[in-house]
């Protein structure tokens, strides 16, 4: 076994530790979700136990207090950056449009978001920091892809688009109509696509011309979305646009 392949197996194991539904996971189940044999998965597990990055709750693991380190560390990443010129202008976008409010940007055909900012009881939007969702099936998704690479748009087009929910687009031609509009608009919509129950209203972080993110707000669908949301969604888009190098994507 090569030092490569043990790196991408403990990698592997360490994102479906990350990725464990209530936050643990036993050793068969993280075998099973890093596809790993269960005796390999036990090894690595140690391992990284033993660093910190795995803590055990009983005969369940979770993540360990060792990514904190990591998690800091993440701050000074290009994402890390980009998330921290976006939140005073997150904020404000919260505090005035009374709405959740993401940062996201795109990477293959998902949206990852960086940021999440909600209040106690609020929309409850199935997002979360570091969290994935198909591009095609978000607001953010479309708002980036209306204003990127044509050729990314027409390589999602080559393959099925994922069903998130009933109401998601999996049509080709009603994508490219959403994404014209987006473009035309400046601001891209979907309404219960990601999740049922809420809309969401979002535009790109235009840099140079090119969507180095996207900003969103989400309500829930029996609360319409009116001009003012539009005005401040690109405007928060513009503010985070403004304080990024062109050139760099921070």
């Amino acid at each position: 076994m090569t030092n490569a392949t043990s790196a991408g197996k403990t990698l592997n194991l360490l994102e479906a530790v990350a990725g464990a539904r209530g936050g643990v996971m036993g050793v068969s189940d993280l075998a099973t979700a890093a596809h790993l044999p269960k005796s390999t998965a036990h090894r690595l597990i140690k391992e990284l136990e033993e660093r910190g990055l795995v803590g055990r709750l009983g005969t369940k693991y979770r993540v360990g207090n060792g990514l904190f380190k990591l998690l800091e560390a993440a701050r000074w990443s290009e994402y890390g950056e980009l998330r921290d010129r976006s939140v005073a202008t997150l904020s404000w976008l919260f505090d005035d449009g009374g709405a959740t409010v993401h940062l996201a940007v795109l990477e293959d055909a998902e949206v990852l978001y960086l940021e999440k900012i909600t209040a106690a009881g609020g929309c409850r939007v199935p997002s979360r920091v570091g969290g994935r969702m198909p591009a095609t099936c978000t607001a953010l998704g479309k708002a980036l892809l209306a204003f990127g690479e044509p050729a990314v748009v027409q390589s999602l087009l080559l393959r099925p688009l994922p069903r998130v929910t009933a109401h998601s687009i999996t049509v080709p031609r009603l994508l490219v109509d959403d994404l014209v509009r987006a473009r035309r608009d400046g601001v891209a919509r979907e309404s219960e696509e990601a999740g049922l129950g809420f809309a969401c209203l979002a535009a790109p972080v235009l840099v140079a011309g090119r969507p180095v993110a996207a900003v969103s707000m989400s309500h829930p669908v029996g609360v319409p979305f009116t001009t003012r949301h539009e005005t401040m969604v690109r405007e928060a888009a513009q503010r985070i646009a403004a304080m990024i190098r062109p050139g760099s994507d921070t």
